[in-house]
Protein backbone atom coordinates (compact mmCIF):
# COMPACT_ATOMS: atom_id res chain seq x y z
CA UNK A 1 0.00 0.00 0.00
CA UNK A 2 1.48 3.44 -1.12
CA UNK A 3 1.84 5.60 2.40
CA UNK A 4 -0.29 8.40 0.66
CA UNK A 5 -3.25 5.40 1.23
CA UNK A 6 -2.27 4.71 4.42
CA UNK A 7 -2.35 8.33 5.43
CA UNK A 8 -5.75 8.59 3.66
CA UNK A 9 -7.09 5.60 6.12
CA UNK A 10 -5.51 6.93 9.11
CA UNK A 11 -7.23 10.75 8.34
CA UNK A 12 -10.32 9.73 7.37
CA UNK A 13 -13.35 11.33 9.32
CA UNK A 14 -17.31 11.82 8.86
CA UNK A 15 -18.28 15.46 7.97
CA UNK A 16 -19.66 15.95 11.73
CA UNK A 17 -16.12 14.82 13.34
CA UNK A 18 -14.85 17.50 10.98
CA UNK A 19 -16.91 20.29 12.03
CA UNK A 20 -15.67 19.54 15.66
CA UNK A 21 -12.22 20.34 14.82
CA UNK A 22 -13.02 24.30 14.20
CA UNK A 23 -12.41 26.02 17.78
CA UNK A 24 -13.56 29.32 18.36
CA UNK A 25 -11.28 32.11 16.56
CA UNK A 26 -10.60 30.31 13.86
CA UNK A 27 -10.90 32.16 10.43
CA UNK A 28 -11.73 29.61 7.40
CA UNK A 29 -11.43 29.84 3.52
CA UNK A 30 -14.26 27.84 1.98
CA UNK A 31 -13.60 28.13 -1.89
CA UNK A 32 -16.31 29.40 -3.99
CA UNK A 33 -19.81 28.23 -5.27
CA UNK A 34 -19.75 24.16 -6.22
CA UNK A 35 -16.60 23.76 -3.94
CA UNK A 36 -17.66 25.69 -0.62
CA UNK A 37 -19.39 22.47 1.76
CA UNK A 38 -22.63 23.78 2.42
CA UNK A 39 -23.70 20.82 4.70
CA UNK A 40 -20.29 21.73 6.82
CA UNK A 41 -21.47 25.38 6.96
CA UNK A 42 -24.52 24.58 8.52
CA UNK A 43 -22.69 22.13 11.21
CA UNK A 44 -20.83 24.64 12.37
CA UNK A 45 -24.04 26.98 12.41
CA UNK A 46 -25.39 24.73 14.95
CA UNK A 47 -22.34 24.27 17.23
CA UNK A 48 -23.53 27.09 19.57
CA UNK A 49 -20.40 27.04 21.58
CA UNK A 50 -18.47 28.72 18.73
CA UNK A 51 -17.24 32.26 18.79
CA UNK A 52 -15.37 35.00 16.81
CA UNK A 53 -14.90 32.49 13.73
CA UNK A 54 -14.36 33.91 10.41
CA UNK A 55 -16.42 32.64 7.29
CA UNK A 56 -14.55 33.30 4.24
CA UNK A 57 -15.48 32.55 0.47
CA UNK A 58 -15.76 33.70 -3.19
CA UNK A 59 -19.17 34.20 -4.20
CA UNK A 60 -21.76 31.56 -2.90
CA UNK A 61 -24.32 29.26 -4.83
CA UNK A 62 -26.30 27.17 -2.51
CA UNK A 63 -27.89 28.23 0.75
CA UNK A 64 -26.90 27.69 4.60
CA UNK A 65 -28.84 28.45 7.25
CA UNK A 66 -26.37 31.55 8.71
CA UNK A 67 -26.31 33.32 6.20
CA UNK A 68 -29.80 34.60 6.45
CA UNK A 69 -29.94 34.76 10.56
CA UNK A 70 -28.88 38.33 11.94
CA UNK A 71 -28.10 36.83 15.32
CA UNK A 72 -25.34 34.56 13.54
CA UNK A 73 -23.20 37.73 13.51
CA UNK A 74 -22.76 37.44 17.21
CA UNK A 75 -20.73 34.08 16.66
CA UNK A 76 -19.80 34.83 12.79
CA UNK A 77 -17.98 37.30 10.49
CA UNK A 78 -19.24 36.41 6.63
CA UNK A 79 -17.35 37.63 4.36
CA UNK A 80 -17.40 37.38 0.26
CA UNK A 81 -14.83 38.29 -2.42
CA UNK A 82 -17.44 38.76 -4.94
CA UNK A 83 -21.45 38.74 -4.39
CA UNK A 84 -24.32 36.50 -5.69
CA UNK A 85 -27.62 37.00 -5.36
CA UNK A 86 -27.56 35.18 -1.80
CA UNK A 87 -24.94 37.25 -0.74
CA UNK A 88 -26.84 40.58 -1.63
CA UNK A 89 -29.95 39.03 0.10
CA UNK A 90 -28.00 38.63 3.11
CA UNK A 91 -25.83 41.65 3.06
CA UNK A 92 -28.84 43.72 2.71
CA UNK A 93 -29.94 42.18 6.52
CA UNK A 94 -26.54 43.39 7.52
CA UNK A 95 -25.29 39.70 7.82
CA UNK A 96 -23.16 39.01 4.72
CA UNK A 97 -19.56 41.74 4.15
CA UNK A 98 -17.96 42.51 1.25
CA UNK A 99 -14.73 42.44 0.29
CA UNK A 100 -14.15 43.85 -2.96
CA UNK A 101 -11.07 43.83 -4.28
CA UNK A 102 -9.01 43.34 -7.37
CA UNK A 103 -9.00 39.54 -7.89
CA UNK A 104 -4.92 39.81 -7.59
CA UNK A 105 -4.87 40.19 -4.12
CA UNK A 106 -7.16 37.76 -3.29
CA UNK A 107 -4.53 35.33 -1.51
CA UNK A 108 -3.17 38.62 0.54
CA UNK A 109 -6.28 40.18 1.44
CA UNK A 110 -7.61 36.93 3.10
CA UNK A 111 -4.24 35.74 4.86
CA UNK A 112 -2.94 39.02 6.02
CA UNK A 113 -5.66 41.17 6.52
CA UNK A 114 -8.04 38.45 7.67
CA UNK A 115 -5.90 35.68 9.35
CA UNK A 116 -6.90 32.89 7.35
CA UNK A 117 -5.77 29.74 9.50
CA UNK A 118 -7.81 27.23 8.27
CA UNK A 119 -9.04 25.62 4.84
CA UNK A 120 -12.10 23.70 4.13
CA UNK A 121 -12.99 22.83 0.17
CA UNK A 122 -14.36 20.32 -1.49
CA UNK A 123 -11.93 18.30 -3.79
CA UNK A 124 -11.69 15.60 -6.56
CA UNK A 125 -11.19 12.24 -5.30
CA UNK A 126 -6.54 11.19 -5.25
CA UNK A 127 -5.00 10.15 -8.60
CA UNK A 128 -2.62 7.64 -8.18
CA UNK A 129 0.24 9.66 -7.37
CA UNK A 130 -2.20 10.46 -3.94
CA UNK A 131 -2.27 14.07 -5.31
CA UNK A 132 -6.13 15.58 -5.33
CA UNK A 133 -7.33 17.96 -8.41
CA UNK A 134 -8.85 21.17 -6.96
CA UNK A 135 -11.40 21.29 -9.59
CA UNK A 136 -12.50 23.19 -12.31
CA UNK A 137 -14.29 25.76 -9.98
CA UNK A 138 -10.95 25.32 -6.94
CA UNK A 139 -7.83 27.28 -8.58
CA UNK A 140 -8.12 30.27 -6.23
CA UNK A 141 -8.10 27.81 -3.36
CA UNK A 142 -4.26 27.07 -4.63
CA UNK A 143 -2.61 30.44 -3.33
CA UNK A 144 -4.16 29.68 -0.04
CA UNK A 145 -3.21 26.48 0.20
CA UNK A 146 0.78 27.19 -0.20
CA UNK A 147 0.25 30.14 2.41
CA UNK A 148 1.80 27.74 5.31
CA UNK A 149 2.62 28.64 7.60
CA UNK A 150 -0.17 30.89 7.80
CA UNK A 151 -2.98 28.15 7.15
CA UNK A 152 -2.55 25.25 10.07
CA UNK A 153 -5.76 23.52 9.37
CA UNK A 154 -6.47 22.08 5.85
CA UNK A 155 -9.72 20.21 5.69
CA UNK A 156 -10.43 18.13 2.40
CA UNK A 157 -13.91 17.20 1.85
CA UNK A 158 -14.60 14.38 -1.42
CA UNK A 159 -17.22 15.04 -3.66
CA UNK A 160 -17.60 12.27 -6.02
CA UNK A 161 -20.64 13.79 -7.64
CA UNK A 162 -18.94 17.30 -8.08
CA UNK A 163 -15.35 15.75 -9.35
CA UNK A 164 -14.44 18.41 -12.38
CA UNK A 165 -10.65 17.68 -12.02
CA UNK A 166 -8.92 21.04 -13.76
CA UNK A 167 -6.50 20.64 -16.90
CA UNK A 168 -3.12 22.55 -16.48
CA UNK A 169 -0.10 22.30 -14.92
CA UNK A 170 0.01 19.46 -12.49
CA UNK A 171 1.34 20.69 -9.63
CA UNK A 172 -1.03 24.27 -9.86
CA UNK A 173 -4.34 22.34 -10.03
CA UNK A 174 -3.74 18.91 -7.87
CA UNK A 175 -2.71 19.51 -3.91
CA UNK A 176 -0.95 16.28 -2.27
CA UNK A 177 -3.65 14.24 -0.21
CA UNK A 178 -0.96 14.08 2.97
CA UNK A 179 -1.40 18.03 3.05
CA UNK A 180 -4.77 17.81 4.17
CA UNK A 181 -4.75 17.20 8.12
CA UNK A 182 -8.18 15.60 8.07
CA UNK A 183 -10.11 14.00 4.53
CA UNK A 184 -13.91 13.58 4.42
CA UNK A 185 -16.11 12.25 1.94
CA UNK A 186 -19.76 13.81 1.55
CA UNK A 187 -21.26 13.22 -2.10
CA UNK A 188 -24.03 15.86 -2.99
CA UNK A 189 -24.79 17.36 -6.62
CA UNK A 190 -23.40 20.45 -7.20
CA UNK A 191 -25.06 23.71 -6.99
CA UNK A 192 -25.29 25.71 -9.69
CA UNK A 193 -26.32 29.56 -10.12
CA UNK A 194 -29.00 30.28 -12.97
CA UNK A 195 -27.38 31.16 -16.18
CA UNK A 196 -28.91 34.53 -17.44
CA UNK A 197 -30.36 34.60 -21.17
CA UNK A 198 -28.91 37.44 -23.08
CA UNK A 199 -31.01 40.03 -23.78
CA UNK A 200 -32.17 42.46 -26.74
CA UNK A 201 -29.73 45.01 -25.39
CA UNK A 202 -27.21 41.98 -24.72
CA UNK A 203 -27.43 41.35 -28.25
CA UNK A 204 -27.12 45.14 -29.77
CA UNK A 205 -23.74 45.46 -27.91
CA UNK A 206 -22.50 42.89 -28.97
CA UNK A 207 -23.11 43.72 -32.41
CA UNK A 208 -21.43 46.78 -31.86
CA UNK A 209 -18.30 44.62 -30.69
CA UNK A 210 -18.05 41.79 -32.86
CA UNK A 211 -16.56 43.77 -35.43
CA UNK A 212 -13.71 44.86 -33.38
CA UNK A 213 -12.79 41.49 -33.00
CA UNK A 214 -10.21 39.80 -35.56
CA UNK A 215 -8.98 36.61 -36.46
CA UNK A 216 -6.25 35.39 -34.08
CA UNK A 217 -7.32 37.33 -31.20
CA UNK A 218 -7.60 36.35 -27.99
CA UNK A 219 -11.09 37.37 -26.08
CA UNK A 220 -11.70 37.61 -22.16
CA UNK A 221 -15.79 38.30 -21.09
CA UNK A 222 -17.27 38.58 -18.13
CA UNK A 223 -20.18 35.86 -16.82
CA UNK A 224 -24.18 36.77 -17.95
CA UNK A 225 -25.77 37.31 -20.89
CA UNK A 226 -23.31 38.94 -22.57
CA UNK A 227 -20.80 37.13 -22.32
CA UNK A 228 -22.77 34.19 -23.63
CA UNK A 229 -24.10 36.33 -26.23
CA UNK A 230 -20.59 37.42 -27.44
CA UNK A 231 -18.94 34.05 -27.15
CA UNK A 232 -21.82 32.32 -29.25
CA UNK A 233 -21.89 34.92 -32.02
CA UNK A 234 -17.82 34.22 -32.17
CA UNK A 235 -18.95 31.38 -34.31
CA UNK A 236 -18.29 32.90 -37.60
CA UNK A 237 -14.49 34.12 -36.39
CA UNK A 238 -11.76 31.62 -36.74
CA UNK A 239 -8.59 30.78 -34.84
CA UNK A 240 -9.82 32.40 -31.63
CA UNK A 241 -8.29 32.15 -28.42
CA UNK A 242 -10.16 32.32 -24.93
CA UNK A 243 -7.95 34.08 -22.06
CA UNK A 244 -10.13 34.75 -19.21
CA UNK A 245 -10.96 34.73 -15.59
CA UNK A 246 -14.37 32.70 -16.01
CA UNK A 247 -15.21 30.39 -18.93
CA UNK A 248 -19.40 29.93 -20.10
CA UNK A 249 -21.51 27.61 -21.35
CA UNK A 250 -21.41 28.80 -25.09
CA UNK A 251 -17.42 28.15 -25.14
CA UNK A 252 -18.02 24.15 -25.41
CA UNK A 253 -19.74 24.15 -29.12
CA UNK A 254 -17.23 27.13 -30.15
CA UNK A 255 -14.15 24.42 -29.05
CA UNK A 256 -16.39 21.48 -30.63
CA UNK A 257 -16.91 22.92 -33.48
CA UNK A 258 -12.81 24.34 -33.58
CA UNK A 259 -13.15 27.60 -33.96
CA UNK A 260 -11.16 28.16 -30.41
CA UNK A 261 -7.17 26.85 -30.13
CA UNK A 262 -7.12 27.46 -26.57
CA UNK A 263 -9.15 28.08 -23.36
CA UNK A 264 -6.82 29.56 -20.54
CA UNK A 265 -9.13 30.60 -17.71
CA UNK A 266 -9.44 30.80 -13.57
CA UNK A 267 -12.86 29.67 -13.22
CA UNK A 268 -16.37 28.88 -14.54
CA UNK A 269 -19.61 30.04 -14.31
CA UNK A 270 -22.59 27.98 -16.04
CA UNK A 271 -24.23 24.61 -15.97
CA UNK A 272 -22.43 21.39 -15.47
CA UNK A 273 -21.98 21.27 -19.21
CA UNK A 274 -18.87 23.92 -19.04
CA UNK A 275 -17.80 22.41 -16.15
CA UNK A 276 -17.63 18.51 -17.79
CA UNK A 277 -15.92 19.90 -20.94
CA UNK A 278 -13.34 22.35 -18.56
CA UNK A 279 -12.71 18.72 -16.90
CA UNK A 280 -12.05 16.68 -19.98
CA UNK A 281 -10.49 18.92 -22.73
CA UNK A 282 -7.16 18.96 -23.92
CA UNK A 283 -7.49 22.46 -25.32
CA UNK A 284 -7.68 23.95 -21.71
CA UNK A 285 -5.37 25.19 -18.88
CA UNK A 286 -6.72 26.56 -15.78
CA UNK A 287 -4.13 29.12 -13.59
CA UNK A 288 -4.87 30.45 -10.22
CA UNK A 289 -6.38 33.78 -9.82
CA UNK A 290 -3.61 35.56 -8.13
CA UNK A 291 -1.05 34.74 -11.43
CA UNK A 292 -3.17 35.34 -13.86
CA UNK A 293 -5.04 38.49 -12.80
CA UNK A 294 -2.02 40.57 -12.26
CA UNK A 295 -2.01 43.26 -14.90
CA UNK A 296 1.53 43.01 -15.85
CA UNK A 297 0.81 38.79 -16.99
CA UNK A 298 -2.37 39.96 -18.51
CA UNK A 299 -0.05 42.78 -20.38
CA UNK A 300 2.26 40.21 -21.82
CA UNK A 301 -0.87 38.93 -24.22
CA UNK A 302 -0.50 40.05 -27.48
CA UNK A 303 -4.26 40.86 -29.12
CA UNK A 304 -6.29 40.88 -26.58
CA UNK A 305 -9.87 41.40 -26.17
CA UNK A 306 -11.61 42.28 -22.95
CA UNK A 307 -15.67 42.85 -22.70
CA UNK A 308 -16.82 43.71 -18.83
CA UNK A 309 -19.84 45.57 -17.26
CA UNK A 310 -20.73 47.97 -15.90
CA UNK A 311 -23.81 49.54 -13.96
CA UNK A 312 -23.08 53.42 -14.69
CA UNK A 313 -20.48 56.02 -15.99
CA UNK A 314 -20.17 59.76 -15.69
CA UNK A 315 -19.80 61.66 -18.82
CA UNK A 316 -15.35 61.85 -17.79
CA UNK A 317 -15.81 58.12 -17.70
CA UNK A 318 -15.56 56.84 -14.17
CA UNK A 319 -17.50 53.47 -14.07
CA UNK A 320 -19.06 52.00 -11.65
CA UNK A 321 -19.30 47.96 -11.73
CA UNK A 322 -19.33 46.70 -8.22
CA UNK A 323 -21.97 48.67 -6.72
CA UNK A 324 -25.57 50.52 -6.83
CA UNK A 325 -24.55 53.87 -4.86
CA UNK A 326 -23.72 52.00 -1.82
CA UNK A 327 -25.37 48.76 -2.25
CA UNK A 328 -22.87 46.21 -3.34
CA UNK A 329 -23.88 44.20 -6.53
CA UNK A 330 -21.13 42.21 -7.58
CA UNK A 331 -17.51 42.98 -7.08
CA UNK A 332 -14.29 43.87 -8.69
CA UNK A 333 -13.29 40.34 -9.62
CA UNK A 334 -11.35 39.89 -12.12
CA UNK A 335 -12.39 43.05 -14.33
CA UNK A 336 -9.93 45.54 -13.00
CA UNK A 337 -7.09 43.73 -13.76
CA UNK A 338 -7.75 43.15 -17.12
CA UNK A 339 -9.03 46.61 -18.25
CA UNK A 340 -5.45 47.59 -16.46
CA UNK A 341 -3.18 45.09 -18.08
CA UNK A 342 -4.71 45.51 -21.59
CA UNK A 343 -4.02 48.85 -21.74
CA UNK A 344 -0.57 48.25 -22.15
CA UNK A 345 -1.34 45.01 -24.21
CA UNK A 346 -0.14 45.05 -28.15
CA UNK A 347 -3.09 45.33 -30.22
CA UNK A 348 -5.52 45.06 -27.02
CA UNK A 349 -8.93 46.57 -27.14
CA UNK A 350 -11.40 46.81 -23.93
CA UNK A 351 -14.96 47.45 -23.71
CA UNK A 352 -17.18 48.15 -20.55
CA UNK A 353 -20.70 47.69 -21.61
CA UNK A 354 -23.64 48.89 -19.90
CA UNK A 355 -27.10 49.89 -20.56
CA UNK A 356 -27.97 53.14 -20.70
CA UNK A 357 -31.10 53.42 -18.48
CA UNK A 358 -32.73 51.24 -16.23
CA UNK A 359 -36.05 51.79 -13.66
CA UNK A 360 -36.16 52.30 -10.39
CA UNK A 361 -38.86 51.52 -7.88
CA UNK A 362 -41.45 53.84 -8.52
CA UNK A 363 -41.17 53.10 -12.53
CA UNK A 364 -39.48 55.82 -13.66
CA UNK A 365 -36.93 55.42 -16.05
CA UNK A 366 -33.26 56.62 -15.15
CA UNK A 367 -30.07 57.02 -17.04
CA UNK A 368 -26.89 54.97 -16.48
CA UNK A 369 -25.17 58.13 -18.17
CA UNK A 370 -24.82 60.78 -15.87
CA UNK A 371 -22.94 64.22 -15.63
CA UNK A 372 -21.62 63.40 -12.47
CA UNK A 373 -21.79 60.33 -10.31
CA UNK A 374 -24.04 60.23 -7.37
CA UNK A 375 -22.73 61.20 -3.60
CA UNK A 376 -21.67 58.16 -2.47
CA UNK A 377 -20.96 56.22 -5.75
CA UNK A 378 -18.34 53.60 -5.62
CA UNK A 379 -16.22 53.75 -8.99
CA UNK A 380 -14.39 50.94 -9.93
CA UNK A 381 -12.53 51.78 -12.33
CA UNK A 382 -10.87 55.36 -13.22
CA UNK A 383 -11.47 56.97 -16.10
CA UNK A 384 -7.81 56.69 -17.74
CA UNK A 385 -8.13 53.22 -17.70
CA UNK A 386 -10.86 52.67 -19.78
CA UNK A 387 -10.57 52.22 -23.60
CA UNK A 388 -14.19 52.04 -25.57
CA UNK A 389 -17.73 52.27 -23.64
CA UNK A 390 -20.41 50.60 -24.83
CA UNK A 391 -24.27 51.14 -24.84
CA UNK A 392 -26.98 49.66 -27.03
CA UNK A 393 -26.97 53.07 -28.49
CA UNK A 394 -23.39 52.85 -29.71
CA UNK A 395 -19.27 52.75 -29.06
CA UNK A 396 -17.36 56.17 -26.85
CA UNK A 397 -13.36 55.61 -27.57
CA UNK A 398 -12.22 57.50 -24.83
CA UNK A 399 -8.83 56.34 -24.13
CA UNK A 400 -6.20 58.79 -23.54
CA UNK A 401 -8.90 61.82 -24.68
CA UNK A 402 -9.31 65.23 -23.01
CA UNK A 403 -11.99 65.72 -20.97
CA UNK A 404 -14.17 67.84 -23.71
CA UNK A 405 -13.53 65.03 -26.13
CA UNK A 406 -14.85 62.44 -23.28
CA UNK A 407 -17.79 64.31 -22.67
CA UNK A 408 -18.61 63.58 -26.98
CA UNK A 409 -17.94 60.54 -27.03
CA UNK A 410 -20.05 59.72 -23.83
CA UNK A 411 -22.95 61.52 -24.66
CA UNK A 412 -23.53 60.00 -27.71
CA UNK A 413 -23.97 56.69 -25.88
CA UNK A 414 -26.54 57.90 -24.09
CA UNK A 415 -30.21 57.23 -24.00
CA UNK A 416 -31.54 60.52 -26.62
CA UNK A 417 -34.06 61.15 -24.22
CA UNK A 418 -31.63 62.16 -21.42
CA UNK A 419 -29.45 64.14 -24.04
CA UNK A 420 -30.84 67.68 -23.37
CA UNK A 421 -30.86 67.38 -19.26
CA UNK A 422 -26.92 65.59 -19.63
CA UNK A 423 -25.68 68.60 -21.74
CA UNK A 424 -27.01 71.33 -19.74
CA UNK A 425 -25.97 70.12 -16.38
CA UNK A 426 -22.44 69.45 -17.92
CA UNK A 427 -22.65 72.79 -19.59
CA UNK A 428 -23.13 74.24 -16.14
CA UNK A 429 -20.14 72.77 -14.45
CA UNK A 430 -17.51 74.99 -16.72
CA UNK A 431 -15.68 71.24 -18.48
CA UNK A 432 -17.62 72.00 -21.57
CA UNK A 433 -19.37 75.05 -23.41
CA UNK A 434 -21.91 75.13 -26.04
CA UNK A 435 -20.00 76.08 -28.91
CA UNK A 436 -17.78 72.74 -28.38
CA UNK A 437 -20.81 70.35 -28.90
CA UNK A 438 -20.41 71.54 -32.63
CA UNK A 439 -16.83 71.27 -33.09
Amino acid sequence: MPDWEKYYDEHLITLEQAAEKINSGDKIFFGQTITISYPFLDLLYKREDLTDVGIYYNCSSGMFDMVFDADSKKRFHIMTMFSSPLDRMSGSMGICDFNSNPYEYFTRSIIDEYGCNTMVVEICPPDENGRCNLGVLGIPSNGLFNADPHVVKKIGIINHDCAFPAQGDYEEVTIPLTDFDYIVINDHEPSVLPVSAPTEVDKIIASYILPYIKEGDSIQVGMGGLGEQITAELKNKSNINIFTEIAVDSMVELAEAGILNSITACGAFGTTKIFDFLAKSDKVKMKPVSYMLEPPFISQVDNLVGINQTLMVDLLGQACSEAQGLKMYSGVGGSFGFIYGITKSKGGRSFLCLRSTYTDKEGKVRSNVVPWLPEGSIVTTPKYLVMYLVSENGIADVFLKTNRDRIKAIMKIAHPDFLPELKEKIISTGQIAEEDFDS
